[in-house]
């Protein structure tokens, strides 16, 4: 496993904050401060139309404002037990590297970046205002102690809404099916599906043991082609209905394995 002192290296040297600040900037802050008012132009928000200017000049006016860039940045984590899984590396230690890259490229813009755990029925909130802040929330992350852990969607809804207006990444390997439509109005979702190759095209084709980590129970399976199958349909019709979901409230979405490249994948992602 990676340390975090790596994953901030890699981070570094990927240079992310330059692929990831057009997507960023997409969602800019209320912009409070009036500049002017000048004629309304094709693609100018229609909310900001001066009816009494337009009124006076016989044509659309619009109000101008200087718009504050900075913007809040919330990573959401899903924690479970069943992300201490991987046949390349675990899950958890690739999600600490998405976490890494995101907040690094947030920080490095001055945006309000918190990274927040959620599991079971509690809650662990960062402030990441600068490496020191990153480093120690990333080793939080890889030493965290997933066993009887499970995933509390419900815990997340109601945090997002109590903050303000926000870009949010919500990272798990989503094998819950939740609901993220009461917050998807108000901010702009992200989310991002870990998996291991091994969890979606299961060819083990011998019997096995299992452990459930949440309980600690053992069952004995024969995890044969024929069941093998079984699974992928499942888990398919099971993952188009979440892509259905996200889909119906513009929620963006993609997918990441523990054998990919952090940097590419995030970069398709979030272009």
């Amino acid at each position: 496993m990676m340390s975090a002192q790596e994953i901030l290296l890699r981070v570094k040297k990927n240079v992310f904050t330059q692929k990831s600040a057009e997507h960023l900037s997409k969602m800019r802050g209320d912009g409070l401060d009036f500049c002017e008012i000048r004629p309304y132009q094709a693609g100018d928000d229609i909310r900001k139309i001066n009816f009494s200017a337009s009124g006076k000049t016989g044509e659309l006016q619009t109000n101008v404002f200087n718009e504050d860039r900075q913007i809040n940045v919330v990573i959401c984590v899903m924690l479970s037990s069943s992300l201490h899984f991987g046949s390349v590396r675990l899950k958890n230690e690739l999600i600490a590297e998405i976490v890494a890259h995101l907040a690094y490229s947030s920080i490095q813009q001055k945006n309000q970046t918190k990274l927040v755990f959620f599991f079971n029925n509690e809650q662990q909130v960062f402030q990441l205002d600068n490496m020191g802040s990153l480093l120690v929330a990333t080793e939080a992350l890889l030493n965290f102690d997933l066993l009887k852990i499970q995933i509390n969607p419900e815990a997340l809804s109601t945090y997002l809404v109590q903050q303000a207006k926000s870009l949010v990444f919500v990272i798990g390997d989503f094998y819950q099916s939740s609901d993220y439509s009461m917050i998807a109005h108000k901010n702009q979702i992200n989310a991002i599906l870990v998996r291991d190759p091994l969890e979606e095209l299961p060819l083990f084709g011998t019997e096995l043991s299992l452990k459930n980590a949440q309980n600690n129970s053992n069952i004995e399976v024969n995890f044969d082609k024929k069941l093998a199958k079984k699974y992928q349909s499942q888990l398919k019709i099971e993952d188009d209905k979440r892509y259905l979901h996200f889909a119906q409230h513009k929620i963006n979405v993609g997918k990441i394995y523990t054998n990919d490249d952090v940097f590419v994948k995030l970069s398709q992602i979030l272009k």
